[in-house]
């Protein structure tokens, strides 16, 4: 699969779309439900553009089960959503667990949602989305950057040292991280996902012709 870095700047343009989508329909939630933890940014920025004081938390998980995906929304979390709700994530990868929330939310007075991103793998199209992919990709969130990050250095260094430029290549090989974009959209920062990598014990780190290396513990 390949992958794409995003960046904060990014991130907010499509929330001041999706703001805009909403105003332009005349909808006024009266609160937001943001499924953890992906949600959490643009529930809050939408919060704070479309002038809403009550923003709930809702946990939203995903566990793999062979190839499939089985999705699990916290019910308890939804007690206090009332009035007009708008339900809120960072992407929709296959829809189920923004179909389960507004299954919970039925109680309420109207229910809209809405997602960063729309991959073209979801079966649900939510009501108001910032951007639309089509290509096979898994998008990497300024949120969980560093998680991610963490993962796919950990499958690209070996027992043998390699340097930074040699860490950057594997990357764009494996998973289609083009090296350019990715300190376009996150400069410095894979510097900082090895240095923490070597602070938990993932990575040793060495020395080879003055440059630093690294490799698996």
């Amino acid at each position: 699969m390949r992958f794409t870095v995003t960046n904060w700047e990014y991130m907010d343009s499509l929330c001041r779309k999706l703001a805009d989508q909403i105003r332009e329909d005349n909808y006024q939630p009266d609160c937001i439900v943001a499924l953890a933890r992906g949600g959490w940014f643009a529930g809050n920025i939408l919060c704070d553009m479309l002038g809403v004081k009550n923003l709930i938390s809702v946990r939203a998980r995903h566990y793999s089960a062979t190839t499939k995906l089985i999705p699990e929304v916290v019910r308890e979390d939804f007690a206090h959503a009332e009035g007009k709700v708008l339900i809120v994530d960072d992407v929709a990868n296959t829809g189920k667990s923004l179909e389960l929330a507004e299954e919970l939310c039925e109680g309420c007075e109207e229910v809209r949602t809405a997602v960063l991103m729309l991959m073209q793998s979801s079966s649900y199209t939510p009501h108001y989305f910032g951007d639309y992919i089509v290509d096979n990709v898994w998008v990497i969130f300024p949120w969980n950057f560093y998680e991610e990050m963490i993962d796919l250095v950990d499958r690209v260094v070996g027992d043998d040292f390699v340097c930074l430029w040699e860490i950057r290549w594997r990357l764009y090989e494996k998973f289609g991280i083009d090296p350019t974009a990715l300190e376009i959209s996150q400069p410095g920062k894979l510097e900082f996902v090895i240095e923490e990598m070597v602070r938990r014990g993932i990575l040793e780190e060495g020395e080879r012709r003055g440059e630093k290396v690294w490799r698996k513990v």
